[in-house]
């Protein structure tokens, strides 16, 4: 059985809360998949080395599928 692709709406959104969404929002917004999909470099940058979300890193699950949706292009 074949996996299906990671998508922002469905996989990635969720994984930003409403105080990630507001803490970032002076640099780029968290809610829009064309802002996070113009900055995931630099996401996924911050998101690997632990110093974001402000309050924790992420599991490293969640970074990995972050990644892996950087990977595949970034699908919507």
């Amino acid at each position: 059985m074949e996996q299906e692709a990671v998508g922002y709406e469905r996989d990635i959104r969720p994984l930003f809360r409403e105080e990630d969404v507001s803490s970032m929002s002076m640099a780029f917004d968290l809610a829009s998949y064309n802002d996070v999909r113009a900055n995931a470099d630099r996401i996924l940058a911050k998101l690997s080395d632990g110093s974001m979300p402000c309050d924790g890193p992420w599991p490293e699950e969640w970074v990995e599928l972050f990644r892996s949706w950087v990977d595949a292009g970034c699908p919507a």
